[in-house]
């Protein structure tokens, strides 16, 4: 039996995304042009189980939009947590199932935010992780199985779960590519 925290794969998360990432743009007015916004997360590969939670990062290459991007995620109800041991990484918070704040007062599914530096490692992480399960369905079934063997016992915990995934995700990001030291920074950060 599987953890209860995971659920199979749902083609309603990818859908979920694009309305979410359609909102922020709009809210976000005037910056689009300096940003992007990526599904990010076991949610973003098709066919994977997932803990429903989205993970989703606006990437910005210029830094100094940090702040204006900021007042604009809290007025649309999140909640800032800083970079939390991750440089250039700075997480937002749902205050609740209606952030981002709508005059339809939408529910949104549950969702991880980031403002991630272009050029940080977290942004790194996140997208060769991602773009090399995407590109290797062998690899993809591995990490499946992987994240089943983990969650075979009902009991576990997430920070365990999370902490388990970490050998995996760092031998597929030093396949990608990733120097010694920026593995073993990935590898502090998920201690």
């Amino acid at each position: 039996m599987m953890a209860t925290f995971l659920q199979p794969y749902n083609p309603q998360w990818k859908t979920e995304f694009e309305s979410l990432k359609r909102e922020l743009e709009r809210s976000l007015g005037g910056l689009n042009q300096h940003l992007t916004i990526e599904h990010i997360g076991s949610t973003a590969l098709i066919g994977l189980v997932a803990k429903p939670i989205l993970d989703i990062d606006i990437i910005i290459e210029d830094t100094r939009l940090l702040h204006d991007i900021e007042k604009i995620l809290i007025t649309l109800g999140y909640v800032s947590r800083g970079e939390q041991g991750i440089p250039g990484r700075f997480a937002f918070r749902q205050k609740s199932d209606l952030v981002p704040f709508t005059d339809s007062k939408r529910k949104w599914q549950v969702h991880h935010l980031y403002v991630c530096y272009a050029n940080s490692l977290a942004l790194k992480n996140h997208l060769l992780f991602r773009d090399a399960l995407r590109r290797d369905e062998a690899l993809l079934q591995q990490y499946a199985n992987l994240k089943r063997s983990l969650t075979e016992n009902s009991k576990t915990k997430k920070e365990e779960y999370t902490i388990r995934k970490t050998d995996f995700i760092l031998s597929v990001l030093a396949q990608a590519g990733l120097s010694q030291q920026e593995l073993q920074d990935i590898a502090d950060s998920n201690t």
